[in-house]
């Protein structure tokens, strides 16, 4: 393989070869360049940059990051601090070949860090960026972090994201995909501390062969600790997905908890639809649960809608949007919610 492809999002035990899910391959086709976003709010203190960051995404990616030398800028939120409201990192991404962007965060003890990661790339874009993020949550420490996607129909976009939570922290995350040519994201959440808890809810509308391929691993290692995933989804016009999901209840994690829901709605016969949920365990006294609705609308739910004036377009538009605005709405922020509505009805009217 070339030094400049990689296998990435690998899933942690491996399913049959010849389904071809197991990873996915990247290549990267140009020079990288630091993207600096700008920033709306107060980041936490600053420390000095440092050069070494390990991902989830690719060990082998992440010693090529480091052979280029590019920078990670950490911040940490002291003990008992608060974001009185979200900051908002917004990427623009796409002057450049390709883009790289990392951070990290450390929330200390008692403290609340809200973080709004806003990406977009510029209109006619057909590049390439990578995020990475590294964020530590001390004892009952408490991370809500949003980051919505909205790129270009030519943009790449990757996402690099690892959390480890110590005693009685608490993630909450919302990750909405709204346009881009594809997404790789992968995320990895270690739950050390006992009563640490996680709850995320991903939302993506893929279209016009856009495709997103998803990497979860959440490592229950402490006791009573609670995850939970939702994914919800829709695809249309020869749309590609691939989501695999692995809970892992590790030796010694007694009574921890683990649940993956998917619901994917299915507009036409030319999509794919990949999922691979894992559930490992290597304790007795743990709970696993995984449920998936995937398929077309019910034909008594399209009758009521067709009944009522509805077209059949229409009404997979209507359940699409309120998938979406469910997700959004629970991010209980207002602000945060008009950015990304506003950001929805854009790109609704570029459909138009």
């Amino acid at each position: 393989m070339k030094e400049n492809q990689f296998i990435i999002n690998k899933m942690p035990v491996p399913t049959f070869r010849w389904l071809k899910m197991n990873e996915a391959k990247l290549e990267i086709p140009g020079e990288l360049t630091t993207y600096q976003p700008s920033v709306e709010g107060k980041l936490p203190k600053r420390l000095t940059e440092e050069n070494d960051f390990s991902g989830s995404m690719s060990t082998a990616l992440d010693d090529y990051f480091r052979e280029e030398r590019l920078p990670v800028q950490s911040f940490v939120l002291k003990e008992g601090e608060e974001s009185p409201e979200y900051i908002r990192m917004h990427f623009r991404n796409g002057e450049n070949a390709v883009e790289h962007s990392a951070y990290c965060f450390t929330v200390e003890e008692g403290a609340r860090l809200k973080l709004f990661l806003a990406i977009e790339s510029l209109k006619e874009s057909k590049n390439m960026a990578f995020l990475q993020e590294k964020f530590l949550l001390k004892k009952n420490a408490k991370l809500d972090l949003v980051i919505a996607v909205k790129n270009a129909k030519d943009f790449a976009h990757l996402q690099d994201f690892s959390f480890v939570l110590e005693e009685k922290a608490k993630l909450k995350l919302t990750s909405l995909l709204l346009s881009g040519k594809s997404h790789h994201i992968s995320y990895q959440i270690d739950l050390n501390g006992d009563k640490s808890e996680a709850d995320l809810h991903l939302d993506y509308v893929l279209s016009q062969k856009e495709k997103a391929d998803f990497n979860l691993v959440v490592n229950h290692r402490g006791k009573k600790t609670i995850s939970n995933i939702v994914a919800d989804g829709v695809l249309r016009e020869d749309a590609v997905k691939i989501f695999r999901g692995t809970i892992d209840l590790k030796h010694g994690a007694k009574g921890a908890s683990g649940t993956e829901q998917e619901n994917v709605l299915l507009m036409d016969d030319s999509v794919v639809n990949q999922t691979i949920p894992v559930i490992l365990c290597d304790e007795d006294d743990v709970e696993g649960n995984h449920g998936a609705s995937i398929g077309r609308l019910d034909e008594e739910s399209l009758f009521y809608m067709e009944s009522r004036g509805l077209s059949l377009e229409a009404a997979y538009e209507l359940i699409a949007e309120a998938r979406m605005e469910s997700a959004i709405h629970g991010i209980m922020d207002k602000k945060v919610e008009e950015y990304i509505e506003a950001e929805l009805r854009e790109k609704r009217s570029e459909e138009d």
